[in-house]
């Protein structure tokens, strides 16, 4: 399926892809809300406007198979209405279906509007709609579910047409009340609205375009109807000589663009004797009586007209080939304040660079502290060391201001992930027989953009887990004194400006003997070391690599995606997760991220004349820790700090740099880190100061180093090395 736009009214085109963009929002949560809600009368009003209205602008633009697909949704939501059908799995199915085609006929169309190159011979945008097969599938399912009870034999589809026969043989009636609603609702606009603005200004584009739009559907509603109807029926004369004029008409109006001809008075009262037409015939067809109104006097002044504009001169019509005056002091104020730009877009790219831009002033402005400090040290010159501090604040504000801009404009809503769960919810449901319900909050929460993209695929895994091993069966749940109906929750949540995603189930828990027996069995650990883990250590083993506690390959988990895919990608964007669960009682797993992985804050440190920084995210907090409060147990050492017993290294062991002797009652410089699920203390020489990073990529055998995820540049233009947390407590604990 395809369809042929003109370029020349791209601004129409996009202006139509926002509208439906804004009835799309939502659409999916609202057919899944309508399976429980099924009496809701205001929810299926909702719907049906939203899906009315995106028919509605797909037939002014002449796009059929948006038109099509549209409009078989809002009978099904007719029927619905109207009670005349139950609403049950199988309706739902269908209409989530139908949704999905609909929702990529938008995106290519979305697709196609960017791509300015792709004209054919005719000057033409081309739009390929690659649904059909899916389509078919789609009505084959409308057709069993409306399909006669009472037929011993069921309609065939009509797949020649795209499968419009099926639904519209269902129901003939509404079929003609639809197509006699929607061509009265274009005359209504035509004559209130298009040819008022353009008596009033003969040169307004917008109103001629959306005239010629109007007339180009009424056109396709005509031949869509006529292409149903059978041969005897009494309409098909009559809508016959209707197509003829509207195709006249439409004729004249692009002549009309083409020769850049101003609406003059003579094509308005044309016009309006073409609409009272229009309005005679469709009470024509309304009544099915076959009275043919006369028409050749009509196309005879349509084409006298369209004979006279091809006749005409371009050269001596030059001066009346414009549609807007470019003069300023002819165009009204209003009408100049309209014209202003309200907003542009700007691709992802060019965002991404200025982010890059502002990074590297980032690292300037901090060279200004360190040239303040070695004027005054090394130089004695504290007055201009004074200056060049006061410059560097100056600085400073500026590029704060510019990265707070930039970062509020890379900030997206996380609804845009968690719009996608309640189905995942349905169909595990579904799939597994349960009963369980999904509750979110916070999906206005803002993150960077970059980060939404690559935090999707972790949620539908722990959501499809929750689902799947968390949420019991419904008569287990009733033996256990629960509600038969599990419940899922999804929370998103801003604190010490970072993100935080809860998933949380109401299920069975997770049971950290099991895990310990499936750990031993496969030789994860060891009988000695089992013994000595505590409870959240023993949970967080569902982050092994190949861990997994499933008996068996479902549709909804066992494909080999683990909970170590899951944690390695949260901390690919210098995220973490944490577990906590009780049994009976439910699950809850936090996912911990920053507001953006452009720029970072980090402690700077020194270590055996080394320097290296901390991200900020990762450090519960900075402390003194006695020598003789450090004690060593089988090679490893250990500490209690707050009640709490941690593991304690020293940087310098861990990177190679030699062991440094210390006193037995010295006090070391520590620094704790935590993975979101246990804490370490790592013992430093020195602790410096908190800064801004931009952290850059080591390329090549450098990128593989453990405990290392990137470098960075000082004010003073030294290359620090930037650690990973998560790494180091798995290297101190090897």
């Amino acid at each position: 399926m395809h369809v042929s736009i003109d370029p020349q009214n791209m601004d129409l085109w996009r202006m139509l892809l926002k509208d439906w963009t804004k009835c799309q929002e939502g659409l999916e949560k609202q057919i899944l809300k309508l399976e429980v809600q099924c009496n809701d009368q205001e929810l299926i009003d909702d719907l049906y406007r939203r899906i009315h209205h995106m028919k509605r602008g797909a037939s002014y633009a002449g796009l059929t198979v948006i038109t099509m697909i549209t409009h078989e949704i809002e009978v099904a939501l007719h029927t619905i209405r109207e009670r005349e059908i139950e609403v049950h799995s199988d309706l739902i199915d269908y209409l989530l279906s139908a949704v999905e085609v609909l929702n990529d006929c938008i995106q290519q169309f979305s697709d196609k509007l960017k791509d300015h190159g792709s004209l054919n011979e005719g000057n033409e945008l081309l739009i390929e709609f690659d649904v059909e097969k899916n389509w078919n599938e789609i009505v084959q399912k409308l057709h069993d579910i409306f399909v006669d009870k009472e037929r011993k034999e069921p309609i065939e589809p009509a797949h020649e047409t795209g499968g419009m026969e099926i639904l519209q043989s269902e129901f003939p009636d509404k079929t003609k009340e639809q197509f006699l609603f929607e061509v009265y609702e274009h005359i209504d606009r035509m004559m209130n609205d298009y040819f008022i603005r353009l008596d009033q200004e003969e040169n307004d584009r917008d109103a001629f375009n959306a005239l010629l739009l109007a007339v180009h559907s009424i056109k396709k509603s005509i031949d869509d109807f006529r292409s149903i109807l059978s041969t005897e029926s009494l309409n098909m004369t009559v809508l016959h000589e209707l197509s003829n004029v509207v195709h006249q008409f439409e004729s004249l109006l692009a002549l009309i663009r083409d020769r850049k001809q101003a609406f003059k008075k003579d094509f308005l009262n044309l016009g309006y004797e073409i609409a009272d037409y229009l309005k005679a015939t469709m009470e024509s067809v309304a009544l099915e009586n076959g009275a043919s109104i006369l028409h050749a006097d009509i196309l005879d002044k349509i084409d006298n007209e369209i004979l006279y504009l091809t006749s005409v001169q371009e050269t001596e019509n030059e001066s009346e080939m414009q549609f807007k005056v470019s003069n300023k002091d002819h165009v009204p104020e209003p009408m100049q304040k309209a014209s202003l730009p309200q907003s542009i877009r700007v691709s992802q790219d060019k965002l991404d660079k200025m982010m890059n831009m502002i990074s590297e002033l980032l690292i300037a402005k901090n060279a200004f502290m360190h040239l303040s400090a070695k004027l005054n040290v090394e130089y004695d010159l504290p007055e201009l060391s004074k200056e060049v501090k006061e410059v560097g604040f100056s600085v400073n504000r500026i590029s704060d201001e510019l990265q707070n801009a930039i970062m509020s404009i890379r900030m997206v809503e996380v609804k845009t992930v968690f719009q996608k769960m309640p189905r995942i919810i349905r169909d595990v449901a579904q799939l597994t027989g349960k009963k369980m319900e999904l509750v979110m909050i916070g999906e206005n929460t803002e993150i960077d953009k970059t980060i939404v993209e690559q935090i999707s695929d972790p949620i539908v895994h722990l959501i499809r887990n929750a689902a799947d091993h968390g949420i019991e069966p419904a008569d287990e749940r009733l033996r256990k004194g629960k509600s038969e109906t599990g419940k899922i929750t999804l929370r998103a949540y801003n604190k010490d400006k970072h993100v935080y995603i809860e998933i949380e189930d109401d299920g069975k828990g997770i049971d950290a003997s099991v895990l310990k027996q499936k750990a031993l069995e496969r030789g994860f650990i060891t009988s000695e070391n089992a013994e000595k883990m505590t409870k959240n250590q023993l949970i967080n083993l569902i982050f092994l690599p190949g861990f997994s506690t499933a008996g068996q390959i479902t549709e909804v988990s066992g494909r080999g995606v683990g909970m170590d895919i899951v944690k390695s990608n949260i901390e690919k964007i210098n995220g973490s997760i944490s577990i906590d669960s009780e049994i009976d009682k439910g699950t809850k797993m936090v996912i911990h991220l920053p507001l953006t992985i452009a720029i970072s804050r980090g402690l700077v440190v020194d270590v055996s004349h080394e320097t290296y920084i901390f991200p900020i995210d990762h450090i519960s907090e900075t402390v003194k820790m006695n020598a003789r409060d450090i004690h060593e147990f089988d090679g490893k050492y250990f500490a209690s700090h707050k009640r709490e017993v941690i593991g304690i290294e020293w940087l310098s062991k861990l990177f190679l740099l030699g062991d440094r002797d210390y006193k037995n009652d010295e006090e070391l410089n520590t620094v704790i880190i935590s993975n979101g699920a246990e804490k370490f203390g790592l013992i430093v020489d020195k602790l410096k100061n908190e800064q801004e990073f931009v952290i850059k990529p080591l390329n090549g055998h450098l990128a593989g180093i453990p405990g290392i995820s990137g470098s960075t540049l000082l004010g003073n233009g030294q290359v620090v090395l930037i650690i990973n947390p998560i790494d180091l407590i798995q290297l101190a604990k090897s």
